[in-house]
């Protein structure tokens, strides 16, 4: 075998440096990929910490909102979800008529089976004087009702020969119960729309 020559000593050696820069390339870029996954993995993480401090944080509040909510919000003692729909629009007919408001139309509402509660809701198109259809909205919500107001349109009635101004309401209006399985309230999160008293 004969010795290389300085020429092809030369292009050998040429030959190897593009082998190496080659391979430090795709390794630079493998440890560049993996360092930018590693970054938004960081983030990721980051937040998912920030998610879990804030619920360490708020877990007395949510534990003494869910002892609330199961010792407060009423059952569905045995009744169909029809009858408790019945229940809610009588009782809504009722306080109308008390206050000489009346009822243009009136329906049901899908009944909604949520983890935290089971609603039962009506839809209202309300008209009377504009102050006792005021005065009605405030009474609808508490936090011993468990109703809410899921809608609302309140318009003037301008075309009304009455002396007092009118006013026209549609609104749906919803009533939550204790999920019917009987287990206890628990989730992550607290029932919207619910404010302890």
């Amino acid at each position: 075998m004969r010795s290389l020559t300085v020429r092809e000593k030369w292009l050998l050696g040429a030959c190897f440096g593009v082998i190496f820069i080659v391979g430090n390339a795709f390794a630079a870029r493998s440890l560049v990929k993996v360092l930018r996954g590693s970054d938004s993995k960081i983030e990721i993480l980051k937040s998912t910490l920030a998610d879990h401090e804030m619920w360490v944080e708020d877990a007395p509040k949510a534990e003494a909102r869910e002892k609330w909510l199961t010792a407060t919000m009423p059952g569905m003692g045995g009744a169909s979800l029809g009858k408790l729909q019945g229940d809610l629009i009588q009782s809504l007919q009722d306080d109308l008529f008390e206050r000489k408001l009346k009822i243009e139309q009136q329906s049901l509402q899908d009944i909604v089976n949520a983890a935290m509660y089971t609603e039962v809701a009506v839809r209202l198109t309300v008209r009377g004087a504009e102050t006792e259809v005021i005065e009605w909205l405030t009474t609808l919500q508490g936090p011993e009702k468990f109703q809410i107001i899921k809608s609302l349109e309140l318009e003037l009635d301008s075309k009304s020969k009455e002396i007092e101004p009118q006013a026209v309401c549609q609104i749906t209006i919803a009533r939550w119960y204790q999920p019917e399985s009987g287990e206890p309230l628990t989730s992550a999160e607290p029932a919207a729309g619910v404010k302890q008293g």
